[in-house]
């Protein structure tokens, strides 16, 4: 990562790609306090948009979007030759091997599993990026050095830029029997830099300073701005040689031509003879073809000075590199082994050069990933005698050979067995908790989609149910021995959650003899208002065989009564420090409570606004229950009186 303290070089550049805006905001908020610049992409689709426009360092990619989920996103960037080498770290909930090898069949380079740790998610960004890095030089480095050896067969000749400079005019200014000669460069604006004088029997000399009515009116300029060769015939008699004050009564002739590169004049070549009209058409042809060789040259020359640098670079990168990087030809002998390598596998770097990967037995773990290089993509788990585990990435490298760079991740596998096995139990644990408000379907959804819904706050339309036992705490449960009553109630309660779990509910709470059910909460369900009235008539026919199995093992005569409203409420973990539990709190938790103790056995009472929405989302199953429309009622403090809908669930006698 490129961190403040350089401030000419740009911060890395992460993108995150994720649905969820929570999830992208963590990410991005931890990973931006590090010093790297954050691209996001907030589906798929938009994704692979921004990663093929801005090249990033890496990308943290989600499992489960819309449209097009994340392990697709990793196929297509991975197949593609302008995102094949960026760095991918699935981030997901799902724990699978199934879903983890889905992965890795599309590319993915990692794996980061949420809730993520902080510091795992800076080590894997950071590790990646540098892995990347090496093999970009390494693909860049097999650029060089095939254009150098372009360069070198095209000029054949000196390729350090001064050196060639000079030799060419002093080739140049004997080959045309001038006496005097010089070769002015040009930098990028358009300023000479170097220039190179030679005369008869002298030397060349090399500076970096010319009179500036040179290159402003005088022959220099002219060929730059016109951009080919002209013969000044007579020094003396034309206004484009400016006389130097270093030789006052120069005369005679001059010929010169610009260097022109294909995308700029790079230079001028001006040559001089003490004899007027000395030079000719043959000589300015001669010349011309000579200042398109030297530009050509002059651009070759830059170019192998640049890649030489770059060569210098490349070999500080693998020195200091803290990965293992080992380079071979096509036929696997190698050509570089870094400190780090030699280190990791106890070897000489001097011994193993110009050794196939096949007879250093230290690298014999290699050659299975160097024969399957060209179809795998993502790295490899090998492990060595002594017990370290090594991820090993090996490229092929057209027509150079290949590169593998090898990280030792033992501790960092520890450490995320480890963590994965605090995981699972925190999943568990998770998992239990959630059992005890929804069905083994949410619950599951929770799971793959939802891990921090206990700490979410949020105010959600919600339909609000209570189920209560009618002749139960009047007296009942003082007539019949405590262990008949709680078996009860254990019965009951075991019932009526199985109907509401039936039906999606969410069951918010089971206290004294009461039941409440929640619907369109925590979860959109645009049918809450009838999967509500569903739970509620299916509680009311269940609970004919229940009061019967009761009257006839203990003789109690319970009824139950239903009440139904819809409203805003708001959800969150409830509670003390000590005991928190996940709760709807709000008006219609009030008014459903007045409707159930209005109910009588057998009876549901919905509100108005409850039997509004039947009427609107589902009037077809309205229709086939019988409700009256009673009121309006005055409901202990709720104003004004509400105009309600009761319907009424036959009940079976207790006894045939």
């Amino acid at each position: 990562m490129k961190r403040s303290g350089s401030s000419l070089e740009a911060p890395d550049t992460v993108l995150v790609i994720d649905d969820s805006p929570e999830n992208r905001l963590l990410l991005s908020s931890q990973l931006s306090m590090e010093g790297y610049q954050i691209l996001q992409a907030h589906d798929g689709y938009d994704g692979l948009r921004i990663a093929r426009e801005h090249n990033p360092e890496i990308i943290l990619l989600d499992v489960m979007m819309p449209d097009i989920n994340g392990f697709e996103v990793c196929k297509q960037l991975k197949a593609e030759p302008t995102t094949h080498l960026i760095p991918i770290i699935m981030v997901t909930a799902l724990r699978d091997i199934k879903h983890r090898i889905e992965g890795i069949e599309a590319g993915a380079d990692e794996f980061l599993s949420r809730p993520h740790n902080r510091e795992e998610l800076l080590v894997r960004v950071r590790t990646l990026i540098r892995l990347k890095r090496a093999r970009v030089g390494l693909e860049e480095e097999r650029n060089r050095l095939q254009l150098l050896y372009d360069i070198s067969q095209a000029i054949g000749a000196e390729l350090d830029p001064d050196i060639l400079m000079a030799t060419i005019i002093d080739k140049t200014q004997k080959a045309v029997g001038a006496t005097k000669g010089n070769i002015m460069l040009l930098n990028e604006a358009g300023e000479v830099d170097h220039k190179f004088l030679v005369r008869a029997g002298s030397a060349v000399e090399i500076s970096d300073r010319v009179t500036n009515e040179v290159m402003s009116r005088g022959l220099g300029g002219w060929l730059v701005r016109h951009r080919h060769g002209d013969i000044i015939e007579d020094i003396q008699q034309d206004e484009r040689w400016i006389t130097l004050p270093d030789d006052p009564l120069e005369q005679g002739s001059a010929i010169g031509v610009p260097l022109v590169s294909p995308k700029k004049v790079v230079g001028v070549i001006i040559l001089n003879h003490p004899q007027v009209n000395y030079f000719n058409k043959q000589h300015l042809s001669l010349l011309e073809t000579i200042g398109t060789s030297v530009a050509s040259a002059l651009e070759n020359a830059n170019y192998f000075t640049e890649i030489s640098e770059e060569r210098r670079k490349l070999g500080a990168i693998l020195t200091q590199s803290t990965d293992a990087i080992i380079t071979t030809d096509e036929d696997w002998i190698i050509t570089r082994i870094n400190n780090a390598a030699e280190t990791l596998f106890a070897l000489d770097a001097q011994e193993v050069t110009n050794k196939s990967i096949r007879d250093v037995p230290e690298l014999s773990l290699l050659t299975p990933i160097f024969a399957n290089a060209s179809s795998r993509v993502a790295p490899e788990e090998v492990h060595l005698h002594n017990g370290k585990t090594l991820y090993a990435s090996i490229s092929p490298i057209q027509e150079v050979g290949y590169a593998a760079v090898i990280q030792d991740v033992t501790e960092f596998k520890k450490i995320e067995e480890m963590r994965l096995a605090e995981e699972r139990r925190e999943q568990q644990l998770l998992k239990d908790t959630f059992s005890r408000y929804m069905g083994q379907r949410l619950v599951e959804h929770v799971m793959s989609h939802e891990p921090g819904l206990l700490s979410r706050r949020e105010r959600r339309r919600a339909v609000v149910m209570f189920a209560d036992l009618r002749n139960w705490t009047s007296g009942m449960i003082m007539k019949i021995e405590p262990d008949e009553a709680i078996n009860q109630l254990n019965e009951f309660f075991t019932k009526m959650m199985e109907i509401a779990l039936e039906f999606d509910g969410t069951v918010f709470e089971m206290t004294g003899d009461e039941i409440l059910v929640g619907f369109n909460a925590p979860f959109d369900q645009p049918d809450a208002p009838l999967r509500a009235l569903q739970t509620a008539l299916t509680m009311q026919q269940e609970f004919n065989m229940l009061r019967r199995g009761w009257y006839e093992q203990a003789g109690t005569e319970l009824g139950l009564g239903i009440g139904v409203d819809l409203g805003d409420v708001v959800l969150g973990n409830v509670g003390a420090e000590s005991r928190m539990s996940y709760r709807m709190v709000g008006e219609p938790m009030n008014t459903a409570h007045r409707l159930v103790d209005l109910a009588e056995d057998g009876q549901v009472i919905i509100s108005q606004v409850v039997y509004q929405a039947l009427h609107e989302k589902a009037p077809d199953y309205l229709q086939r229950i019988r409700f009256e429309k009673i009121g309006p009622i005055a409901l202990k403090g709720i104003t004004p009186p509400q105009t309600l809908y009761r319907t009424m669930v036959e009940r079976l006698p207790f006894v045939d």
